[in-house]
C-alpha cells in the first residue's frame, strides 16, 4: 500500500513539474485553441455583426474622419482590420492571436516586475481570458481589445530598463500615445503611477508620476482647446466607453480599473511566493483557469442571438432557400427569426404554401416587425420586398446619417436609385462600394446598369421590384396593413402584397378576411390555389356549411382528404395537446388547422419597450 502511495505521489511530483516547466506554453496553446475553435464554430455571429457595423472605405476622405480626435486612429486599424470579418476562419485566426499577444506581453510584464513567482500564470493568464470573454460579446468592439493590447505593449516598454533619460524621453511620449489611442491612455497613466509608487523605490518614485501628470493634464488642455476643440466625453470617453450597452460599459470601466491596479496585483503574488506550491501552482491553474473558461463561454453562448445573426447572413446575401431551411431546421421561436423566414417565402413566392412549416407563434406581428421602427435596419426588406421603394430609400438614407456608411445601407441606396433612374446620386454610392475590398465586385456588378434603363429592367431582382412598384404616390402610415392595402389599390397585380395581406389574415386567424381574397386570385395570375389558402377555405366550409367564391379556380381534393385525416386524429385524441403532439405526423402539424387550433399568439415583443425589442 505504502509503495502505491509512493508512485502515485512521484506521478504527481513529476506532472507537477511538467506543469511548472511548460505550463506557460501549454497555456498559450490551450487558450489559443479554446478562442480559436469557439470563434470559429459557435460564436462567429459576431464577425457578421461587427463587419457590417461599417464600411471601410480606402480614400484619403475617410482616413481623415478620424485624424480629428484623440483615438481615431485606433478605431482606424481595427475597422481596417474588421473588414476581413466576412471570413470566419480569419475573423477566428485575428481574435486568437490578439488574444495570445496579449498574453506574452503580460508574461514579459509579470517577468520585468517580479521575476518567477508562484502565481505568475494565474495573473498572466487573467487579463487574456477576461478579454476573450468579454470579445465574443456582440456588441463588445475589436478596437478595444487592440487597445487593451497597445495599453500593455506601451506599459511594458516603458518599464523596461534602457536607463532613466531614456524612460523619461518614452514618457514624454505620452501624447503621442494619448493622440493614437484616446481614453486608452488614461489606463495607461494609471498602470503608470501604480507601478512608480510601488516598484520605484528612489526619490522618482514620486517625481516621475507628478511629472507624467502636469504632462498629461497639460496635453489635455491643449488638445481641447487648441488642437481638436473635441467635448470633454470625447476626449475622455472615445472609444473605451462610447459603447450602446450599459453593461458593456460597467465591464469596461471594471476591467479598466483591473488594468491599472495590475502592478499591484504582481506584488502581491510575489509576496505570496513559496517554493513549496510553485509546482503545484501552474497545474492548479490550468486544471481550474481553462474548464472554467469553456464552461462559462458555453453559458454566455446565446442560440438565440446566434441564430438571428446567421440568418441575417443569408439575408444579407439574398440566399433564400438557406434561410428558409436554417428556421426550420432550428425553429429558433422569436419574431425577428419569423420575421426573416416570412420575408423568405415571400422572395421565393412561397408564403402561402409554406408558412407554417415552420413556428409562427408571434403571429402577425412578424409579417413586418409592424409598430417597432426602432428596427429600421430590418424593416427595410419588407418595404423594398414589397415594391414600396420610396420607403425603403428613405430608411435606408435615415440610416446612413444615423450610423454612417454599412454595406448593407449603401447596397439598398445604390438599388433603389437604380429603380428611380437617379444615376448620378447611384454613381455616387456605386464608386464609394468601389474603394472598398470585400464589395468592389458587387459595385461592379451594378455599374454596368448606370444609364441603361432596359438592363436595369431585365435585371432578375430590380426588374420584379419595378412591376411591383404603386401606380400612384401615396403617405405611408405606421400601420403596415394599411400600407399593404394603399399599395394594392394603387398596384392591384402586386402579388407579393396580395400574399402578405392574405398571409397577415391567416396569422389572425381570420378565415373569413382570409377566403374574401380568393376570389380575386385568378385576375392575378394564380392558377392553383396555395396551400395554406386551402386550408382556410376548408375550415371555412366545415364551419360555416357553405362555399367561398373561388372565382373560378378549384379546390385540390387531397386538402379535403387531409383536413378528414386531421379532424380523425384530433376525435381519437379527444382534443388533448399533449396526445395529439406525440402522434400527429410532422406534415399535419405544419399546417393553417394546427395553427388555428393550437398556436398562442405572444404579444410581449410589441408590448415591450422599444430598447427592449431588439432580439441582440
Amino acid at each position: 500500500m505504502k509503495e502505491k502511495t509512493t508512485a502515485s505521489a512521484k506521478k504527481a511530483r513529476k506532472l507537477a513539474g511538467f506543469a511548472s516547466a511548460y505550463g506557460m506554453q501549454l497555456s498559450l496553446i490551450l487558450l489559443f485553441l479554446v478562442s480559436f475553435i469557439y470563434l470559429y464554430w459557435f460564436g462567429n455571429g459576431v464577425f457578421f455583426y461587427q463587419e457590417n457595423r461599417c464600411l471601410f472605405i480606402y480614400s484619403g476622405e475617410f482616413f481623415r474622419k478620424f485624424m480629428v480626435k484623440p483615438g481615431g486612429l485606433l478605431t482606424y486599424a481595427a475597422i481596417f482590420l474588421t473588414q476581413g470579418f466576412f471570413s470566419p476562419l480569419y475573423g477566428s485566426l485575428l481574435i486568437s492571436i490578439l488574444i495570445i499577444l496579449i498574453c506574452l506581453t503580460f508574461k514579459a510584464i509579470v517577468k520585468r516586475l517580479a521575476g518567477r513567482v508562484s502565481f505568475s500564470l494565474l495573473i498572466v493568464l487573467l487579463p487574456s481570458v477576461l478579454l476573450l470573454l468579454l470579445q465574443v460579446r456582440y456588441e463588445y468592439q475589436f478596437q478595444l481589445t487592440l487597445g487593451f493590447f497597445l495599453t500593455a505593449f506601451w506599459f511594458l516598454i516603458s518599464i523596461s530598463s534602457w536607463g532613466k533619460h531614456s524612460r523619461l524621453v518614452f514618457l514624454f511620449l505620452f501624447p503621442l500615445f494619448y493622440y493614437l489611442t484616446g481614453s486608452f491612455a488614461l489606463i495607461y497613466l494609471g498602470m503608470y503611477i501604480t507601478y512608480s509608487l510601488i516598484y520605484v523605490n528612489s526619490r522618482q518614485r514620486y517625481l516621475v508620476p507628478l511629472i507624467l501628470l502636469g504632462y498629461a493634464v497639460v496635453t489635455f488642455i491643449l488638445f481641447k482647446e487648441i488642437i481638436f476643440y473635441q467635448p470633454l466625453n470625447t476626449l475622455l470617453g472615445n472609444p473605451l466607453i462610447f459603447n450602446e450597452s450599459r453593461r458593456l460599459t460597467i465591464y469596461l470601466v471594471i476591467f479598466g480599473v483591473l488594468f491599472i491596479l495590475y502592478p499591484v496585483f504582481v506584488k502581491i503574488s510575489g509576496l505570496l511566493n513559496s517554493e513549496r506550491i510553485k509546482n503545484v501552482i501552474p497545474i492548479a491553474t490550468i486544471l481550474i483557469v481553462f474548464p472554467l473558461l469553456v464552461i462559462i463561454l458555453v453559458k454566455q453562448n446565446n442560440t438565440a442571438i446566434a441564430n438571428v445573426l446567421k440568418i441575417e447572413g443569408y439575408v444579407h446575401k439574398q440566399d433564400w432557400d438557406s434561410v428558409i431551411r436554417h428556421y426550420e431546421r432550428t425553429r429558433a421561436v422569436n419574431v425577428v427569426s419569423q420575421y426573416y423566414y416570412n420575408l423568405a417565402l415571400s422572395e421565393k413566392g412561397q408564403l402561402c404554401n409554406r408558412m407554417f412549416s415552420g413556428p409562427q407563434s408571434s403571429g402577425p406581428f412578424s409579417i413586418s416587425l409592424e409598430g417597432n421602427r426602432e428596427q429600421a435596419f430590418r424593416t427595410i426588406y419588407f418595404y423594398y420586398g414589397t415594391g414600396l421603394i420610396n420607403e425603403a430609400h428613405h430608411l435606408a438614407f435615415e440610416l446612413m446619417v444615423q450610423h454612417g456608411y454599412t454595406p448593407e445601407n449603401i447596397k439598398m441606396l445604390i438599388k433603389t436609385e437604380l429603380i428611380n433612374g437617379n444615376y448620378k446620386v447611384a454613381e455616387r454610392y456605386i464608386n464609394v462600394l468601389k474603394k472598398t475590398f470585400h464589395y468592389k465586385k458587387w459595385a461592379k456588378k451594378y455599374e454596368k446598369m448606370l444609364n441603361n434603363p432596359q438592363l436595369i429592367k431585365s435585371d432578375t431582382e430590380l426588374g420584379e421590384k419595378i412591376r411591383l412598384m404603386p401606380g400612384e404616390d401615396f403617405f405611408i402610415t405606421t400601420d403596415d396593413s394599411k400600407n399593404i392595402d394603399l399599395l394594392l389599390k394603387s398596384n392591384p397585380g402586386n402579388r407579393k402584397a396580395f400574399e402578405y395581406k392574405v398571409a397577415r389574415s391567416l396569422l389572425e386567424k381570420d378565415i373569413i378576411a382570409s377566403v374574401d381574397e380568393v376570389s380575386k386570385m385568378k385576375a392575378l395570375g394564380y392558377t392553383i390555389i396555395p396551400r395554406h389558402i386551402e386550408e382556410a377555405i376548408v375550415a371555412y366550409r366545415n364551419y360555416a356549411k357553405e362555399s367561398p367564391d373561388l372565382g373560378g379556380l378549384l379546390l385540390n381534393p387531397e386538402t379535403e382528404r387531409r383536413f378528414i385525416q386531421y379532424r380523425s386524429i384530433l376525435n381519437d385524441y379527444k382534443g388533448e395537446k399533449s396526445l395529439i403532439e406525440k402522434y400527429m405526423k410532422k406534415s399535419e402539424k405544419n399546417t393553417f388547422w394546427y395553427y388555428l387550433q393550437f398556436s398562442t399568439i405572444s404579444t410581449d415583443f410589441m408590448k415591450s419597450r422599444p430598447a427592449d425589442r431588439s432580439i441582440y
